[in-house]
């Protein structure tokens, strides 16, 4: 599948206002949780997104996977002033596996700067990439408006991507404002 868009330009360009100053508030919400946690996490299009250390610093094999080379680059530099490991791997989400599944998945923009005809390809992505029991982190974009990216992650449309089949949807949603001046509503989901 091809990239949305071409996401290195748009870093060279210093086009990217999806980035935030610091963690995502929905981060922060689930901090209490994370520090109960342990293992591998995964982000996917990590950008240049500080989770990517904040989970290493947390203690967690914090993984990245980007399509843009410079943000690659630049999760490797941070990680490297992390206390903690990980790694960074530059390649499109549909061509990657890890070699084991991961504990954690960390989805904060990637899935809503999918087009929505790859989303089902990509659910199915998330559930190769994450162990049975494991956790999905998400955050749904709500933009309440047609085109993207960032795309508008209806909740009905997510909760029969994410069906009960496969996911159990675990709390109530965290509201988390971007700045962009829309919202995103995070849930966990765990994988069955």
């Amino acid at each position: 599948m091809e990239p949305v868009l071409d996401w290195e330009a748009r870093y060279q360009a210093a086009s990217v206002p999806w980035e935030r100053d610091g963690l995502n508030p929905a981060f922060t919400a689930w901090l209490p949780w994370l520090e109960k946690q342990q293992g591998s996490v995964l982000v996917p299009g990590c950008g240049r997104s500080p989770e990517m250390r904040a989970f290493a610093d947390l203690g967690f094999y914090a993984v990245g996977i980007d399509l843009a080379e410079s943000a690659a680059r630049f999760q490797e530099a941070a990680l490297t002033q992390s206390e903690g490991r990980g790694e960074v791997v530059t390649s499109n989400l549909f061509d990657w596996l890890p070699e084991t599944p991961v504990d954690i998945i960390y989805e904060q923009t990637c899935l809503c700067a999918l087009k929505p005809e790859h989303w089902a390809a990509y659910e199915t992505q998330l559930t190769r990439w994450l162990r049975p029991g494991g956790s999905l982190l998400v955050l749904f974009m709500q933009t309440g408006e047609a085109g993207g990216p960032p795309f508008h992650c209806d909740l009905d449309a997510m909760a029969e991507l994410f069906a009960p089949d496969r996911w159990v949807w675990e709390n109530t949603p965290l509201r988390s404002e971007h700045p962009l001046g829309v919202y995103e509503l995070g849930y966990r989901l765990t994988l069955r």
